[in-house]
């Protein structure tokens, strides 16, 4: 008997203007490419369009509520890292 297992390994988080902006194949904002190093580590790059604050936000609060506790980026030629607190209520 054979049984898999696929881990996922990249992801793509694209910013709207607003919401449907996917599914309506509206052109997105900003575009950010996630390497999943392991189940808790991911490394950002490939990001590409205007990510402001708030949008940064939500993107590491989207990482945050997959289980993912620290990002990994490359900014200026030095590697960054960033500790993700807990989602609330954990």
């Amino acid at each position: 008997m054979t049984h898999l297992h696929m881990a996922r390994k990249d992801s793509t988080i694209r910013l709207y203007d607003e919401p449907g902006g996917y599914e309506a194949r509206r052109p997105y904002r900003a575009i950010l490419q996630i390497t999943h190093l392991s189940d808790r580590v991911a490394y950002l790059h490939g990001a590409v369009g205007e990510i402001d604050r708030a949008a940064h936000a939500a993107a590491m609060n989207m990482l945050r509520e997959l289980g993912v506790t620290t990002v990994m980026y490359e900014r200026r030629g030095r590697m960054k890292t960033i500790e993700l607190a807990p989602p609330a209520g954990c």
